[in-house]
């Protein structure tokens, strides 16, 4: 069911940290030798020694070339600048859905038990004992029906918009080449 290794053994917030662990090597090895990465760096490098080149010849200002190692090292930012936008995105994220968790599952039922040791200590036995009977109806249910229709059901979230943002740019630079 759950992609966060570890979870049922360890607990989910343990299978989160692995799952943390697993993005950053993965997201250094990015960085490192994606293909993208290495198109751009190798486009910035041959501009670099070119610059070089008209620079120690011509005795001139090798503005274009320089120029071209700029575009290339900017698109490499553009990587980074969608990266950290992603992860901020999905940390806000899931940010909320922790938040509305904690709300249905665990604040909802602590309220209602409050209000019934208030009622037990205003002697009024019958609607505490009323107050107990929903907050224990509250914890047997199973399934965080708001919360997966708040999270999960929208059709219009930060996360989503950045993925067809990034759909999109990818077809575009498919379309161009």
């Amino acid at each position: 069911m759950s992609a966060v290794a570890g979870m049922k053994k360890n607990g989910l917030p343990f299978g989160l940290i692995q799952l943390h662990e697993r993005v950053m090597q993965d997201m250094i090895a990015y960085f490192e030798k994606g293909k993208v990465v290495r198109q751009k760096t190798k486009e910035a490098q041959k501009a670099v020694k070119q610059a070089l080149k008209v620079a120690k010849k011509k005795k001139i200002n090798p503005g274009v070339k320089i120029n071209l190692a700029n575009e290339a090292l900017d698109a490499l930012l553009e990587e980074v600048e969608y990266t950290r936008k992603v992860i901020r995105a999905t940390a806000d994220e899931m940010d909320e859905a922790i938040r509305r968790i904690e709300e249905e599952r665990v604040r909802e039922v602590m309220t209602l038990m409050d209000r019934a040791r208030d009622r037990f200590r205003d002697k009024d036995i019958e609607k505490a004992m009323d107050l107990l009977k929903e907050s224990q109806a509250k914890m047997a249910i199973k399934i965080l029906e708001r919360t997966r229709t708040a999270v999960l059901g929208g059709i219009d979230s930060e996360v989503k918009n950045l993925k067809y943002e990034l759909q999109e740019r990818k077809n575009g630079k498919a379309a161009k080449e």
